[in-house]
């Protein structure tokens, strides 16, 4: 069972290549902590901030991941990264826009049509251009994904942190400034618009930006910690697990909430749950059990939350698409059927209760 399990898994996997926050290797997803800010970084989030650039694009975490307009937030010094899981990707928030709202009557922000020196490049887009250094930092540090459209031309602004004035150029989710008293390698840097935005909207809730003491907070609030049927005597824990290079990482003991593509419980997504079968008395051995209307109970942060089993099918191992991002919060369980045979998959869909 636990062969075949894991060679499903593996398909699942490389599906999940296709989307890029998909991609995951687990130890890169295991919960990291800042003694500089008391703040935790992981799964999801920790892959995105690893792969693009880190603490010079980013700056360190200054809050719990929490939930924002529906979607697991969590905020760094210089960003605000954003876990979409009906698209199945990880974003950096566009704080860019919003800081530029108060520099917007500046002459900077006027269209443009055309780039106005050679090396100086336009973006139709956004009806701007991006040349000079700035230009060099945006291509080698990510460049669209990582900083987005530019929103003005260079020009200068007193830094609200230090009073100085610097050449600033804006984009949609930050701000570059130019620093000529740095070494060369640090003159272009970035705007710390994450600890501004915080401290203009108070956004985050208190206990998300209060400090932590360990790693294991990391994502505290959001993550699924058991589920339990009543009906059927389904009760097990539930652990954060992703796979490395294709390859699942499949518990024996409890169940596995897939993060790589995983919703989390109050916000949309599909909430990926899969077990073992053919343990006596643990994990989903009585799954097959289940029936449409079954009550269905996640935990989370010591909180019960409730849904109702709504659809109940059996795929085969190829049917991959039970893993897709959903539009509106879904749990979906997975098992393999029949006990002793294990060629097919079980799939046990449910919402959230009213």
């Amino acid at each position: 069972m636990l062969r075949r399990l894991r060679i499903y898994l593996l398909i699942v996997g490389l599906l999940a290549l296709t989307v890029s926050a998909g991609s995951a290797e687990t130890a890169a997803g295991q919960p990291r902590y800042f003694t500089e800010t008391g703040h935790t970084l992981a799964y999801n989030f920790r892959l995105f901030w690893e792969r693009n650039g880190g603490l010079a694009i980013f700056g360190y975490p200054i809050t719990e991941v929490f939930v924002e307009a529906g979607r697991p937030v969590q905020y760094f010094e210089r960003a605000r990264l954003e876990w979409h899981a009906t698209i199945g990707w990880t974003l950096a928030g566009h704080l860019g826009r919003w800081a530029a709202e108060d520099s917007a009557d500046q002459p900077a922000f006027k269209p443009r049509s055309e780039a106005a020196y050679p090396g100086q490049i336009f973006f139709p887009e956004s009806k701007h251009t991006l040349g000079g250094l700035f230009r060099q930092y945006w291509e080698r540090n990510g460049g669209l994904q990582t900083f987005g459209y530019p929103l003005s031309e260079e020009f200068l602004e007193r830094n609200q942190q230090d009073g100085q004035i610097y050449t600033v150029q804006y984009f949609e989710r930050t701000r570059f400034e130019y620093h000529p008293e740095l070494p060369a390698a640090y003159q272009v840097s970035l705007g710390h618009l994450g600890r501004q935005y915080l401290d203009a909207t108070n956004t985050a809730p208190e206990w998300a930006k209060r400090k932590v003491n360990n790693a294991e907070a990391a994502w505290q609030a959001l993550r699924p910690t058991r589920i339990t049927m009543p009906r059927i005597d389904l009760d097990s824990p539930i652990i954060e697990a992703g796979f490395s290079l294709g390859t699942w990482d499949v518990p024996t003991d409890a169940a596995a909430h897939y993060w790589p593509v995983a919703g989390f419980p109050t916000t949309a997504g599909n909430i990926v749950l899969a077990g073992h079968v053919g343990y006596r008395g643990i994990i989903f051995s009585q799954l097959p059990n289940a029936v449409v209307g079954d009550s269905l109970l996640l935990t989370v942060d010591g909180a019960e939350r409730r849904y109702q089993v709504t659809e109940i099918r059996t795929v085969t191992p190829d049917q991959t698409w039970v893993m897709d991002p959903t539009a509106e919060e879904t749990v979906t369980l997975i098992t393999c059927v029949p006990i002793g045979v294990y060629s097919h998959r079980l799939i046990v869909r449910a919402k959230p209760q009213p």
